[in-house]
């Protein structure tokens, strides 16, 4: 254990390097030390028929993608770094994946969770979520000195990619955030761990079982996001500006998040030219 211990700690030595979130990093690490858990081996002994097994138990399509990509970049790193002849995690099974559509929640569903009696934590995540569309990473490390009280900005910190920019906030957060002006810290500090903020999972955690008690079914705390999205461009709001607004770096990613509705499908179509459909063709029947 201690030589895993030993391997574990020069690869985060090198994700820092890398400018790896804290939270990313520790994601990382609670699954590699499953991992080894779950397979009674070492990172030196693990063969790749046991990562294959591994990936075949009963997992979400996209957790199962992201297991293997996990394996596969650190087991080349071992090989890169001569801490194995070999990569288990090199010829792995390709994962299929469904594609489905977005699933965001309603503007009731997020109105009756709020109303629910939620903590005021909570319901700041909430509104961090919804009308700032900030991930769970993100809501996490929002501290005093991510709000610029001046200009009415947000900071987005530990953001996918390292993406950190400042964004405007929405008046309905804005107003929420009145009632934190005399935090000095984190707005959100860990129980658990002094000096730091509550984990990633803790923000999604907590947001999912809200919904949970408010009995809202079938979604994730994620699904706020998509409201966010979904919202924007319903409204009419450019591609471009909504994809900003979630802080991607592409056009296309916006795609997993905005659900484009039927209503808005239907209007579009009214938009097709009108044509006169004739009652009868004109020819005659064959006798």
């Amino acid at each position: 254990m201690t030589e895993d211990n030993d391997v574990l700690a020069l690869w985060i030595d090198n994700l820092r390097s890398t400018g790896s979130t804290p939270d990313s990093i520790n994601t990382r690490v609670i699954a590699l030390r499953a991992l080894l858990k779950r397979t009674g081996a070492s990172f030196v002994t693990i063969t790749r028929h046991q990562l294959i097994r591994d990936l075949a138990r009963d997992l979400a399509p996209s957790t199962r993608v992201n297991y293997k990509s996990l394996y596969h970049t650190f087991f080349t790193w071992m090989q890169d770094e001569q801490l194995r002849g070999d990569n288990p995690g090199a010829r792995l099974p390709r994962t299929q994946t469904v594609k489905t559509e977005p699933n965001p929640v309603t503007t009731k569903q997020i109105e009756k969770v709020l109303a629910s009696g939620i903590y005021a934590k909570t319901r700041m995540q909430v509104l961090l979520y919804a009308y700032q569309g900030f991930r769970c990473v993100e809501i996490a490390a929002v501290s005093s000195t991510s709000i610029d009280w001046d200009e009415r900005r947000i900071q987005s910190r530990e953001a996918k990619g390292g993406y950190i920019v400042w964004r405007p906030i929405h008046p309905i957060v804005w107003a929420e955030l009145q009632k934190w002006r005399d935090v000095d810290g984190w707005l959100f500090p860990s129980p658990t761990r002094p000096g730091r903020h509550v984990t990633t999972n803790n923000v999604s955690r907590v947001i999912s079982e809200a919904f949970t008690r408010a009995g809202i079914v079938g979604h994730t705390a994620h699904d706020l996001r998509a409201w966010f999205a979904t919202e924007l461009i319903d409204a009419g709001v450019p591609t471009i500006v909504a994809s900003k607004a979630m802080r991607h770096q592409d056009l296309q990613s916006i795609d997993k998040y905005a659900l484009v509705r039927e209503t808005t499908i239907a209007e579009a179509m009214l938009q097709l030219p009108t044509i006169t459909v004739p009652e009868r063709s004109g020819r005659k029947r064959a006798a």
